[in-house]
């Protein structure tokens, strides 16, 4: 009798709900949570409503109390997750999405929360301010350090990031998170066998260590890779769920052993595996090309700050794996240039205007050139120009240009078979890089790169210089030239070469630069395109003149 009154009850909450009638679906869910402590329905429908009522801050302890009833359960989770998001409350709910991601690695709401944080560059600006006010008077917290390092991390602070997790290593090297942490900055910093022994110390204590698996298959030399992969293989017979991150680690070992044909199928559960959990949305993306362009019409009078100060900003844009990292290692080699690596910094006050369409003029743009310098890393004094390589800025150069008309565009173009393979065989977890785990969205991105890439050459011609990536590498000398005088640089020597370069890389080319400038990658997609068809179908030839596509 009480089972058919509770289930009578909630099926009335719920058609309040479903009538818009959020006030009494909510006093029929708060009533049957008071009368039926112990079903978790009452909460979650409750907090639903308060959801949909915008009181987010309301609706957590009742996602708390369903979430502490059923914590298998993963609706619960993605209601909570979302609420504390909401409410601004991003360290917790940071720390709370990663914690449930163990035990849900493929859940697309709490990848998409996770997502939102992390496209955010005001959320872990939050996050260091958060945690420098308790370190006033916990400067020894070890867990505040790692915390702000890994935040200065993300908006490219790099000095910050390695001082706070140094310091953090210092005071606790048992702590694995910390240790972790650390290794990342070794490699980072160019002392892979440093991070490579951290890594192992970490697997000696904890062997299933997932991250830390992943990393080292990396890493692996030929003779590491069959330890290894035993290693993988256990966690991944040992672990309930499916993680991605090993079926990538396993796919990695499997290329150093056999060989990449071999290790084809490996990838393509992988990226299968890490697909499912956040897929690409190809007409969402599709929106936003048009909102963007539909901002900065060819013909059109071209916003602008009037703004041209020092440094003088370079952008290096193109796709992820284009050369972008390289060229940004070879300009910032020179005397005078500072290279900031990958700064969000473009893209979050762009983000109004990508998203929501809103009218971008001269007022903005002054005001976002103001703001960007603003929130810049600190580079050296008597620095003649600075980089920014964060290759989806390719998106906004409109609003780059009109905020900096002094700027200078490198866009980096290589064969997008190649530039699809290299995605394909990494993992890529960032929320903008959720294409390159599906073969076809690979091709979809691409294409959309041509389409940005040919508006913006037509709205502000002779701006952009585009770089060929096989041409660079065979020549470096040359294109190094072209691009210090594009730029209004004096050209130096130093800039061909970049394995001298001792700046931190914090990108998936963090070996490769260290190595003399090669042409040994191109063309490499040849050898194993059996395995790329979906990928190679979708490239539309048209968009691609330089290679022969057809």
């Amino acid at each position: 009798m009480q089972n058919q009154t509770a289930k009578t009850l909630k099926g009335k909450a719920v058609a309040a709900l479903d009538a818009g009638k959020l006030q009494q679906a909510l006093k029929k869910a708060q009533l049957g949570a008071k009368k039926f402590p112990n079903d978790s329905d009452f909460h979650a429908i409750s907090g639903f409503v308060l959801t949909e009522m915008k009181q987010y801050k309301k609706s957590i302890p009742h996602f708390v109390e369903a979430s502490r009833m059923k914590p298998d359960d993963p609706q619960f989770v993605e209601n909570l997750a979302n609420a504390l998001m909401q409410t601004g409350q991003i360290p917790k709910a940071l720390e709370y999405i990663e914690q449930k991601l163990e035990q849900f690695p493929n859940n697309q709401e709490l990848n998409r929360v996770l997502d939102e944080i992390h496209l955010k560059g005001d959320n872990w600006r939050m996050m260091i301010e958060h945690a420098s006010k308790k370190l006033e008077n916990e400067p020894d917290d070890v867990k505040l350090l790692a915390k702000r390092a890994r935040a200065y991390a993300k908006i490219g602070f790099v000095e910050e990031n390695t001082r706070d997790i140094a310091r953090a290593f210092e005071l606790a090297p048992d702590d694995i998170k910390i240790a972790f942490q650390k290794s990342l900055n070794l490699h980072q910093s160019g002392d892979k066998n440093g991070s490579k022994d951290l890594l192992q110390s970490i697997l000696q204590k904890e062997p299933g260590h997932i991250s830390a698996l992943l990393q080292l298959s990396t890493v692996a030399t030929k003779e590491d890779a069959p330890q290894l992969l035993d290693a993988v293989e256990t966690a991944i017979s040992n672990s309930e769920t499916q993680h991605h991150e090993l079926a990538f680690a396993q796919a990695h070992l499997i290329s150093k052993i056999s060989g990449m044909d071999a290790a084809m199928p490996a990838f393509e559960q992988a990226n299968a595996l890490q697909h499912e959990g956040n897929p690409y949305n190809p007409t969402a993306e599709e929106e936003k090309l048009n909102r963007v362009i539909g901002l900065f019409p060819v013909d059109h009078p071209i916003p602008s700050s009037g703004i041209s100060d020092v440094p003088v900003p370079v952008f290096v844009v193109g796709q992820p794996r284009s050369g972008t990292t390289l060229m940004e290692m070879m300009l910032s080699s020179a005397p005078d240039i500072a290279g900031c690596g990958e700064l969000t910094i473009g893209a979050d006050l762009a983000r109004e205007y990508t998203s929501q369409g809103k009218k971008f003029g001269s007022e903005d743009a002054a005001k976002y050139a103001e703001e960007f310098r603003k929130l810049m890393p600190p580079i050296p004094d008597g620095s003649v120009a600075f980089v920014d390589k964060l290759p989806h800025n390719y998106q906004i150069i409109g609003f780059l240009l009109s905020a900096f008309p002094n700027a200078k565009i490198i866009n980096m173009l290589r064969d997008p078979r190649d530039v699809g393979l290299s995605k394909w065989i990494r993992r890529f977890p960032a929320g903008g890089m959720r294409y390159a785990s599906n073969l076809s969205a690979i091709a979809h991105s691409a294409n959309l790169y041509r389409r940005y890439i040919a508006h913006w050459n037509a709205v502000f011609p002779g701006q952009i210089l585009t770089v060929p990536y096989e041409k660079l590498v065979a020549d470096p000398k040359t294109y190094s030239q072209n691009v210090a005088a594009f730029c209004d640089l004096e050209w130096s020597e130093t800039m061909m070469h970049p394995e001298k370069n001792t700046k931190q890389v914090r990108t998936a080319s963090i070996d490769q630069v260290r190595n003399k400038i090669s042409t040994k990658s191109v063309g490499g997609w040849q050898s194993v395109s059996e395995h790329l068809q979906p990928m190679l179908d979708g490239f539309d030839p048209v968009l691609w003149p330089e290679y022969n596509l057809g």
